[in-house]
């Protein structure tokens, strides 16, 4: 699964001349790629907003095809994510390959849930000690069911060959790209976004100097117009 950040960076791409929009955007991705390799998901989220933060995009935000560029790339790598396979899907959600898979014994666990427990069974009804003990007991084995079973899962969906570490390996990048992209676009519409509420808010405002407002709040509704220009 290639990625359009894997072509070169920035300055290889454009020696001695501007660096175009794309050849920005490539670095931008290519070094966001590069700091989350084989990072679990909450890691790479991590990473990648303090990266965000840190990285100089000035260039890359001053161009005026920068969101045309994001929105291209981002088009690119949905096919690409949607291409993969189940197993390298469920790979990814598990964070398969960054996950010791082993199964761990809940009988120490346990032990020492119940041994922080003070239920003093000579001063209590024997029936609600009971219960408690219980309680305790089957709310700590549903915990490990859950557990046990994502480990599970994990475990069969962990690579095993060549071929499958790459194409997790791939998939990864193609959704930390994803992400990098999603914070690089979220910065770039942020100014469109808040010219086109100024621009309602203006008209919204001239509406309301040209009588179109009413007492209660909010514009008067086009069929009352219509009606009032009716004369009814």
């Amino acid at each position: 699964m290639e990625l359009m950040h894997v072509k070169g960076s920035e300055k290889e791409a454009t020696a001695g001349k501007k660096p175009e929009t794309r050849d920005l955007l490539s670095a931008y991705l290519k070094d966001a790629v590069s700091l989350t390799q084989g990072k679990t998901k909450k890691e790479a989220k991590q990473i990648l907003e303090d990266y965000f933060e840190k990285a100089d995009t000035e260039a890359l935000m001053k161009a005026p095809d920068a969101l045309d560029a994001v929105k291209a790339e981002e088009k690119d790598l949905k096919g690409k994510v949607a291409d993969a396979n189940l197993k390298t899907k469920i790979n990814y959600a598990t964070d398969a390959n960054q996950t010791d898979t082993t199964h761990h014994n809940a009988g120490g666990g346990l032990a020492f849930v119940l041994s922080t427990l003070y239920i003093p069974t000579m001063t209590h009804d024997p029936s609600s000690t009971a219960k408690a003990i219980f309680a305790v007991t089957a709310g700590y084995a549903a915990l490990r069911i859950v557990q046990n079973s994502k480990k599970l899962v994990a475990d069969i969906a962990k690579s095993r060959t060549a071929e499958e570490r790459i194409s997790a390996r791939d998939y990864a990048d193609a959704k930390h790209a994803q992400l990098a992209l999603k914070m690089l676009k979220k910065e770039l519409e942020a100014p469109v976004k808040a010219a086109e509420k100024a621009k309602r808010k203006e008209e919204v405002a001239q509406l309301f100097a040209a009588g179109y407002g009413q007492p209660s709040g909010g514009l008067i509704q086009a069929a009352t117009l219509k009606n009032q220009k009716a004369g009814r």
